[in-house]
């Protein structure tokens, strides 16, 4: 299967590359129609170019683009699926019948001013984790009129979203990617059929951290012109992203403040969830998958796959507390000493030695969940 993409490189990248089954909502005002626009048809030219079916929900009557290679559901006001119960009812069909590759539902708003704010969460609620499950990459358009509540709840359950305003583009949300990825403000830019997603002067992360940092202080732009040594136009142009600051600046604040120089580029406070995330041809055959490989969380998980008596060593040795939790067939793991026999539901606890190996004892494959705590 090919691998899903926007089809502009830079936007991929932006977003730490795309998991198949992701739900991208874009934020958009109407003066970024052209920005969105040329997204769709970029969308349209990647579906085609690699034998993708692309489905467009449109809510609205009018069409902003046209593609001879995507199917339209309409969604308007007259339509036969004007209610959100009759379009989800819709939605799960086809992805039960015969998903296509790519969704892209134009716009929410217009179903926000139809429906109401509640009615419409309730829907994407529905439809995200529906997509999600069927394999479906969509995108979502949503005005950022809606208001904050609404956002905010689509934000909750949506896997990745992006504020695309005022010839910008800054990731709020991207499950399952590295944490520098999100918040970091581009320049955003649409000529010629062309999307291209480039790095702020500052660096992105700079003009976010610098305004959370100095927020959590209790400190006016002045006040921490101050302490830099610089003008308070100087900080209000590095918050903006419109110019950077330099190395000897930031060393200078985070001496004066005694905060590490990582705080000031840091845009966000600490996740308090890490979700980890894989396409699923990934997770088929045999061998070991690193779920959540990053030591620095203090837990890190693996599953396992073992075919008909396939006997294996493990693939990362650990000598701390580990979990070995069985979701399917019949496993042995050998402790030295010991070698306990797991069955499905099964979770043997290691505390004070070393797993050896694991040995799958029947003729059908065998999964379980190795987890180590660093």
């Amino acid at each position: 299967m090919e691998p899903v993409g926007t089809g502009f490189p830079t936007i991929d990248d932006a977003l730490g590359g795309l998991i198949t089954g992701d739900n991208v909502v874009w934020i958009c005002d109407d003066d970024d129609d052209d920005v969105y626009r040329t997204l769709c048809v970029g969308l349209a030219g990647a579906a085609s170019g690699q034998a993708q079916r692309l489905l467009h929900v449109g809510f609205g009557t009018e069409r902003s683009w046209e593609s001879p290679n995507v199917e339209r559901l309409d969604a308007s006001a007259t339509s036969a699926y004007s209610r959100p119960s009759t379009l989800g009812d819709e939605l799960d069909r086809r992805f039960q019948a015969r998903p296509p590759t790519c969704v892209i539902v134009d716009d929410l708003a217009s179903a926000v001013r139809r429906w109401g704010i509640e009615a419409s969460v309730e829907f994407f609620s529905r439809v995200c984790p529906s997509m999600l499950q069927a394999g479906v990459t969509a995108y979502w358009r949503i005005g950022a009129d809606v208001g904050r509540p609404a956002i905010e709840s689509i934000r909750q359950i949506t896997q990745c979203l992006i504020d695309v305003r005022g010839g910008r583009l800054r990731v709020v949300k991207a499950e399952g990617r590295a944490e520098l990825k999100q918040a970091v403000q581009y320049r955003l830019t649409a000529d010629d059929g062309a999307l291209v997603a480039s790095l702020a002067p500052a660096g992105g992360r700079l003009a976010l951290g610098l305004v959370t940092f100095r927020r959590d202080l209790g400190l006016t732009q002045s006040e921490l012109a101050t302490i830099a040594g610089v003008t308070a136009s100087a900080i209000s142009q590095a918050e903006s992203g419109a110019r950077g600051l330099s190395v000897d600046t930031l060393l200078r604040i985070s001496d004066a403040l005694a905060v590490p120089l990582d705080r000031l580029v840091n845009s966000g406070p600490r996740p308090t969830y890490h979700l980890a995330r894989h396409d699923r041809s990934r997770l088929a055959g045999n061998g070991v998958v690193a779920l959540v490989p990053d030591a620095s969380i203090g837990t890190r998980v693996y599953l396992v796959e073992l075919g008909a008596g396939v006997v294996q060593a493990p693939v990362v040795a650990h000598q701390g507390v580990e979990v070995v939790a069985v979701a399917r067939g019949l496993v042995q793991v050998d402790l030295g000493d010991d070698r306990p026999v797991l069955r499905a539901g099964d979770a043997l606890v290691v505390e004070s030695t070393v797993v050896r190996s694991w040995r799958n004892l029947r003729r059908e494959p065998a999964r379980f969940f190795r987890i180590l705590r660093d």
